[in-house]
């Protein structure tokens, strides 16, 4: 019987080339960024399909709910990891006020995919 787990994160970070700052990698770097995310099982959290639990009783959350929210906190977190250490710095300091990962993958697209079709157009 055997057991499937998610890559390691060295696997990870070897197996994902950095995103270039000007985008000159974006539509290869975008790819392997998707593919390597979900073998993390995060890709909810950058596609906005993981949305943080509420709960039923705002002020008084029940054990469940509790666990439900630190477990998506975690994996929110982990996602977040994921990113940073793919995008520059200054990429990331740019976007991060948006707030969730998703909201932040969705500029971080949107800037780079723009930036890449500029670069496609001038060659």
């Amino acid at each position: 019987m055997s057991t499937t787990s998610s890559p390691s994160l060295s696997d990870f970070i070897a197996g994902v080339e950095k995103l270039d700052s000007k985008g000159t990698n974006w539509l290869l770097f975008e790819q392997q960024f998707t593919i390597a995310v979900k073998q993390k099982d995060a890709w909810g959290h950058f596609d906005g399909t993981s949305t943080r639990p509420v709960p039923a009783v705002p002020d008084t959350p029940t054990p469940s709910e509790t666990t439900a929210i630190e477990a998506w906190d975690k994996k929110e977190n982990l996602a977040l990891y994921l990113l940073t250490l793919k995008v520059a710095p200054a990429t990331y300091a740019k976007h991060k006020r948006k707030g969730t990962v998703a909201k932040v993958w969705t500029a971080i697209v949107a800037e780079y995919s723009s930036k890449s079709l500029l670069a496609r157009s001038n060659m």
